[in-house]
């Protein structure tokens, strides 16, 4: 599925793992973010070291260019080269340890950058050598040979403007010695939350509810006609009289006729929640017996959300017969019950990931073996809102409707507890040889084996009850060859230079979705030393994920959404589900990339990759739709006679077919600065090489075509065109980094750009502009044994200061006619902003 991010998201990328991110925006992303962690398999064979390919590598970054990254773990360091490792429709990279396969991210991650002497990132044919198909990039760790390091850091960081604190704090053990490795580390984040208190926020006068009360028509019409003629027009919405004893006369609903009171939710609404994550993970690899290798991995986190989500919202009917109001007929009374404590919402999240992996050589064929287990476990307690029908009745009987209500009548809370757990049992079986040799060089085969059961349950307690268990067994067989037909260093057609071509062919039986074929075609093409083209074919067909099929029932009301129809806020009901009758997706790709390394003795690379795709079938959550687009899916956007948008639901559907194509440019660049030393009077080179050393990465994509067909013979939506399914896609983004490094002091710029982005409303003045947005993060570090000389303790002691977001740059959006809607306000797209860290990183 394809991935789509707001900018926002996007500039959270450069901020530190101890500083969490969470978007207040009205709605997620249908599309959630790429996410290394969650790369299904890490891959493959191979001798210790560099990966064996005759693809030419996208970058090569060395133990100066990893060092001028800054970056205090793996993490930080994918991250900071995510530009060119990332394919150009989003997808994680493959990822090798030594050029071999590991159980699972973790065995990486653990890691300290200081152990990695080099990365090496290839192109998506590169992944065929591997066992998979040509979809993803590889990249591959280098670890040093033999390397001790106990690391103990702590961090603090905060938004500025003040309001959300985070603190972190990690210790850490590495131990390698040839091939045996041992990591450990412990890691504990604690994040405050962010209440809208904390921001500039203006309340949406689109949401009519107030601690007080704003009086509405039952119908969403005028209120009384009465009213209408003393205040000179159709009244739709009055506040109530602050004054009780101005409650009883219409002429004190006419002096702010539809001038509602707006409310302040203070301290009562989180924009971003309050967090607690403990992570621990270890990893053992060593030889068994004498022509073995393994590991085994072990990866524990468990997360805990807590957000409160404003007060009870409550629509009360208040009969024509109440002696506190002076309306012929009923009326509604909106307002919040600030009498109650706010809603609450509480979010957990374990995750389990184990894994073991053997591997060895037999009869010529590497080959290795992996077994994981993968789990993840959420719960989650939601108050939805308070049972009102005690104080329905006690309306209807007389009571005062603008009194607070007693504690009997808010006793009864509504609250949805949900679970879920979805759980993947994998084995995989890779093997790789050159078994036959053809007159250009020696052919490459790679032969896989892998089953697979997943399974998951959920289940819905409260108001409503749920109970949904799948499971899914799956077997997969896969074969790729990699063919040479031209070579220079053969004297093979040598005047054309070298020459390959590759297919893969994987054939996987699904239970409930049949048999799903995944087949490839590619050729590689190295005219010139230095210069490689490839180009490939895929096509491929793949189950929905399990979560988009379990995901239990949630129902929240009185929630405000922008509609486009209307462009303004609406409080609908929102409902939220997986869907169990969701279809397999079928996805074609072409794709041409080139890459240019103009000096072999220079580390600089350029390369562009293009990329059509055609998806089919292809599973998606529609957010936002323009009204033309609305009746394409009966049922999911809901509207009384009047247009009114009433409810939403977010459940996944299959999309019947969407046309991208997309061009991606990578200009990489690492090495030091200045001149070399010079040499001595006997011509060798001075010891000591002391110019800083730099690494450079600059990634623009430029989107040619995304438009999407809802449903068969329908017209397609052209989503960077005024189009939206509920994301923001700008047609030019890109990223950028820069690190320097000398002697432990340096210092790293990360840039983001999104481009202007516009989504067509009903009319003009409805329209959405959104902005250009450019967002920096800056970093410095410096040891602290440069200021306190001789002292022992403040040795390999690095002092750093982070800034995410420096420039507090916001996505900026604006109607047609030059007004921010309230459910685009700034702080309510990107609530935390800027980001300040300090850190303290200590090395044994």
């Amino acid at each position: 599925m394809r991935r789509y991010r707001t900018a926002s998201l996007l500039a959270a990328s450069w901020v530190g793992p101890y500083a969490t991110h969470a978007s207040a925006q009205e709605v997620p992303s249908e599309r959630p973010a790429a996410n290394i962690d969650a790369a299904p398999d890490i891959v493959v064979v191979g001798r210790r070291g560099s990966a064996v390919t005759d693809i030419a590598p996208l970058a090569e970054l060395d133990a100066d260019a990893i060092a001028a990254l800054g970056a205090q773990s793996v993490d930080e360091v994918n991250r900071a080269i995510q530009g060119q490792t990332r394919s150009a429709d989003g997808s994680a990279p493959i990822l090798l340890l030594n050029a071999q396969r590991v159980s699972g991210y973790q065995e990486i991650q653990s890691l300290p950058p200081e152990a990695i002497e080099k990365i090496e990132i290839l192109p998506e044919p590169a992944a065929l050598r591997y066992g998979f198909p040509p979809s993803r990039r590889v990249v591959n760790y280098i670890t040093k040979r033999r390397f001790t390091q106990v690391e103990a850091r702590t961090a603090l960081g905060s938004t500025l403007p003040t309001g959300r604190s985070a603190i972190n704090a990690r210790t850490g053990y590495t131990r390698l010695r040839d091939d045996a490795r041992l990591t450990a580390n412990l890691d504990y984040t604690r994040s405050d939350p962010l209440y809208w208190s904390d921001r500039r926020l203006q309340p949406d006068p689109d949401v009519p509810f107030d601690a007080l009360g704003n009086v509405t028509g039952t119908d969403g019409g005028e209120i009384d006609p009465a009213l209408s003629t003393l205040a000179g027009g159709a009244v739709m919405i009055a506040p109530v009289p602050a004054e009780a004893g101005e409650r009883g006369a219409l002429a004190g609903y006419a002096a702010a006729a539809n001038r509602p009171r707006l409310f302040d939710y203070g301290r009562t609404l989180t924009l971003a929640p309050a967090n607690d994550t403990i992570k621990g993970e270890a990893v053992l690899g060593a030889r068994v017996g004498t022509t073995l290798g393994g590991s085994l991995s072990l990866s524990l986190e468990h997360s805990r959300d807590r957000s409160l989500a404003g007060p009870t919202s409550a629509s009360l009917i208040v009969p024509p017969t109440s002696r506190y109001t002076p309306f012929a007929g009923p009326v509604v009374l909106n307002r919040f019950l600030t009498e109650a404590a706010p809603l609450r919402v509480l979010d957990g999240r374990t995750t389990l990931a184990v894994g073991a992996t053997l591997r060895g050589a037999l009869a010529g064929w590497q080959w290795d073996a992996t077994v994981t287990l993968n789990q993840t476990v959420q719960s989650g307690v939601t108050d939805r809102s308070i049972d009102l029908s005690g104080a329905q009745a006690a309306l209807a009987g007389g009571a005062d409707p603008f009194a607070p209500l007693s504690s009997g009548l808010l006793a009864r809370r509504l609250t949805d507890r949900t679970w879920q757990r979805t759980r993947t049992l994998a084995a995989k079986l890779v093997a790789s040889d050159d078994p036959f040799r053809l007159p250009a060089g020696r052919a490459t085969v790679t032969a896989t084996l892998e089953g697979t059961r997943l399974s998951a349950a959920s289940a819905l307690r409260g108001v409503d009850t749920f109970d949904l268990r799948l499971g899914r067994d799956q077997a997969e067989a896969g074969l790729a060859l990699n063919l040479p037909l031209a070579s220079r260093a053969n004297n093979v057609l040598a005047p054309i230079g070298d020459v390959s071509a590759n297919a893969s062919v994987n054939v996987r039986q699904v239970e409930g979705f049949g048999t799903l074929f995944d087949s490839t075609f590619g050729l590689a093409w190295t005219p010139l030393r230095g210069l490689q083209l490839i180009g490939s074919l895929r096509r491929s067909r793949a189950a929905p994920d399990l979560v988009q099929l379990s995901a239990p029932p949630r129902t929240l009301e009185n929630v405000p959404l922008f509609d486009l129809a209307s462009g303004r806020t609406e409080v609908v009901t929102l409902s939220r589900s997986g869907n169990p009758a969701l279809l397999a997706d079928r996805r074609q790709v072409r794709s041409l990339s080139l890459t240019w390394k103009p000096w072999q003795n220079s580390e600089l690379r350029v390369a562009a990759s293009y990329e059509a795709t055609l998806i089919r079938d292809q599973t998606g959550i529609l957010v936002t739709l323009t009204p033309r687009a609305e009746a394409l899916v009966p049922g999911l956007f809901v509207r009384d006679a009047g247009g009114r948008l009433r409810s939403v639901t977010y459940r996944p559907i299959n999309f019947d077919l969407e046309r991208q194509r997309k061009l991606q440019l990578t200009l990489t660049s690492t090495g030091r600065i200045g001149r070399p030393p010079s040499l001595s009077s006997d011509g060798a080179t001075a010891p000591g090489d002391d110019r800083p050393s730099y690494y450079l990465g600059l990634v623009p994509t430029y989107a040619f075509e995304d438009r999407l067909r809802l449903r068969e013979g329908a017209f397609f939506l052209d989503l960077l065109n005024g189009d939206t399914i509920g994301s923001y896609t700008p047609r030019v983004s890109g990223y950028a980094y820069a690190g320097v490094n000398k002697r432990g002091y340096g210092g790293t710029l990360g840039l983001y750009y999104g481009g202007e982005r516009l989504i067509r409303g009903e009319d003009r003045l409805n329209d959405l502009r959104f902005r250009p947005i450019v967002q920096v993060a800056l970093s410095a570090y410096v040891p602290v044994s440069s200021f306190l000389a001789g002292r022992d303790w403040a040795k390999h002691l690095q002092l750093r200061l982070e800034g995410a977001n420096l420039l507090d740059s916001r996505q900026e959006v604006r109607n047609g006619s030059g007004a921010t809607p309230s459910r685009y306000q700034t702080d309510l797209i990107d609530p935390l902003g800027r980001t300040v860290t300090v850190s303290l990183r200590k090395r044994f």
